[in-house]
């Protein structure tokens, strides 16, 4: 097997698709001349746009209105001619793989979940350590199987990788300054907010005592606050009461801007996020907050983060909303959370 063009389906999420790079970069180094494209919804392209195995990214979007059925023959249609040889579906959803079943792409290879087993050349087994070991194994698993070659062989640590070229690091900075920063002090990022659900959210107090403790013990640095538009409310609570010390970028930035300024931090601290993710892959020194997922299986693979979390009964509940009195999160501290922070800085 020796393809010259292969397409690949990228994952929704923008943790998912941080956590599939490894298994890109495996597939590369198995087809170092291929032309390899990534298929990817608009919302988690920039992961892929930044990934440096990957030579275009066809971006699509559900178009409001539009049936299940037509938005796939439209991407279908979109790729349907473009020389593709081989396709390797890295979602779990039927959909995924309907899409390259109909733009007649010779081979498609995926996992054999949601019933598609009949549209895949070959539907690849669900390893019996899914769940147990982290998800970036489970992608690389594919990989393996399918292309009858261990991962070690090719790897020497799976870390998942995105390179940020200088351009757009210096357009963070410009963004930075546009909104107070005078390009000097340090940078420390927060990100309060998570798309899964409350469950997985240090509550807002916490990060505005942590950002006023942060600011106290490195003099020379800027708060800098990460979210959607949803979190802006939250990002004024911990950035009013620092002033010009903080910037709020909740609701500001594209993914691509805030992957660029992730990327000129010199600390993070976030609960388990996409931008989390974005951070690990980044290689910026990271501390994560988890509650009620399990770092085993989705926390940040990167020697430069520390994982704070506290083991209860119930843990992981994988709930969206705490059923209970959300100790697990209530129960980091403060000063434990900055403890960690003097270490990655240092």
């Amino acid at each position: 097997m020796n393809p010259d063009k292969i397409i690949i389906r990228g994952t929704n999420w923008i943790g998912d698709a941080v956590m599939t790079l490894p298994a890109i970069a495996a597939i590369r180094s198995l087809f170092p001349d291929a032309q390899l494209d990534v298929l990817a919804r608009t919302w988690s392209s920039p992961v892929y746009k930044h990934c440096e195995y990957t030579d275009n990214v066809i971006e699509f979007e559900r178009t409001k209105g539009l049936p299940a059925l037509g938005v796939i023959s439209r991407v279908a249609k979109k790729i349907r001619g473009n020389g593709y040889k081989l396709a390797i579906v890295l979602p779990n959803s039927f959909e995924s793989a309907l899409i390259f079943k109909m733009a007649g792409i010779p081979k498609t290879y995926g996992y054999n979940t949601d019933f598609r087993s009949v549209i895949l050349s070959k539907a690849i087994k669900v390893p019996g350590d899914k769940g147990t070991r982290h998800e970036i194994f489970y992608y690389l698993n594919l990989v393996e199987k399918v292309f009858g070659k261990k991962s070690k062989e090719y790897f020497s640590a799976p870390e998942p990788v995105l390179s940020v070229p200088e351009n757009e690091k210096n357009r963070a900075r410009g963004l930075l300054e546009k909104n107070g920063w005078n390009g000097k002090t340090r940078l420390l990022g927060l990100n309060p907010g998570a798309a899964f659900g409350p469950a997985k959210c240090w509550p807002a107090e916490k990060y505005q005592e942590l950002a006023g403790a942060l600011i106290e013990t490195f003099p020379d640095s800027t708060i800098v606050v990460f979210g959607t538009e949803k979190e802006r409310k939250t990002g004024e609570k911990i950035c009013t009461p620092l002033g010009k010390r903080a910037i709020n970028l909740c609701g500001k930035t594209s993914l691509e801007e805030a992957i660029g300024t992730i990327s000129i931090l010199d600390l993070m601290v976030s609960n388990d996020s996409g931008l989390m993710h974005v951070a690990a892959a980044c290689q910026v020194p990271l501390v994560a907050l988890f509650g009620s997922t399990n770092p085993v299986t989705t926390g940040p693979f990167s020697r430069q983060a520390r994982v704070i979390r506290h083991e209860l009964p119930c843990s992981p509940c994988l709930s969206r909303e705490c059923p209970r009195d959300f100790i697990c999160m209530l129960g980091i501290t403060v000063s434990e959370v900055l403890d960690a922070c003097q270490e990655m800085v240092k």
